[in-house]
């Protein structure tokens, strides 16, 4: 069996041959280089790239860009490759205010490619001491906390939606399935009862479900609802999901 660390290896010395000496180092950080990886674990990797030396414009970018998603895709490997790009000045600006961050990654990560010697003075020099966090670092990873905060209750937020529309598209495929015109979500509620409920092909939870799903949403969308919990994500996640098999099951009686 091939090892995460032969791996990463072997992408780091093909980044290396693509993009050459605009490479600085390339690190494997992560569960890999602490030797705590577990079968399904993403191999990590950082590039740092010279943004000191080398200008880069927008041609460049976009090259870099696209090429390192060619290698990425290219990955032979049942191994998942997580890849984070880092400037130079970004890099050295973060190490010498001590961010939590670098310093995990100086202390536990492993240089792949460093031909300038880059990386592994880095190491001695944290065992020493003569890399430290500052008053900065401290008053910035505090800063960010809130800032992380915000994007998970945005994304639960946004779970919202996507069940939202995941009801939308099956109701109106079960309508059209009924030769039925798909209507706007509002008044797919009242459709879905004339079409199948008063028919006998649908229970009512559902139109329900829809509606109450629908009313959510758009509270959401108003901002009235600006945070939501994951036992109610949960929630309707199931109904969603039970909603759409419905749908399914009224589709293929049908057509």
């Amino acid at each position: 069996m091939i090892k995460e660390r032969d791996i990463a290896m072997d992408f780091a010395t093909k980044v290396y041959e693509k993009f050459g000496k605009i490479i600085k180092s390339v690190i494997l950080f992560g569960s890999t280089a602490k030797g705590t990886a577990e079968k399904h674990s993403d191999i990590d990797v950082i590039i740092i790239v010279d943004d000191a030396t080398v200008q880069w414009d927008t041609e460049l970018i976009g090259w870099y860009r696209e090429e390192l998603g060619k290698l990425i895709m290219a990955n032979p490997y049942t191994r998942s490759l997580h890849i984070n790009t880092v400037k130079l000045t970004t890099w050295w600006h973060d190490m010498i205010r001590g961010d939590p961050v670098i310093m995990n990654i100086i202390r536990w990560g492993e240089a792949l490619i460093d031909f300038a010697g880059f990386f592994n003075p880095l190491k001695v020099l944290l065992v020493r001491g003569n890399i430290k966090s500052t008053p900065e670092s401290i008053y910035m990873a505090l800063q960010r906390a809130p800032i992380h905060m915000a994007r998970s209750k945005a994304a639960l937020l946004g779970a919202i939606e996507g069940l939202y529309w995941a009801m939308v598209d099956s109701s109106h495929a079960a309508l059209i399935a009924a030769k039925k015109s798909p209507p706007s979500p509002e008044h797919v509620p009242i459709l879905l009862r004339e079409t199948f409920v008063d028919k006998g092909l649908l229970d009512m939870k559902y139109v329900t479900w829809y509606r109450d799903l629908y009313l959510i949403a758009h509270r959401i969308l108003h901002g009235d609802i600006t945070a939501i919990k994951g036992n109610e994500i949960d929630l309707w996640i199931k109904r969603t999901d039970e909603f759409i098999k419905e749908m399914a099951i009224i589709v293929n009686r049908i057509v």
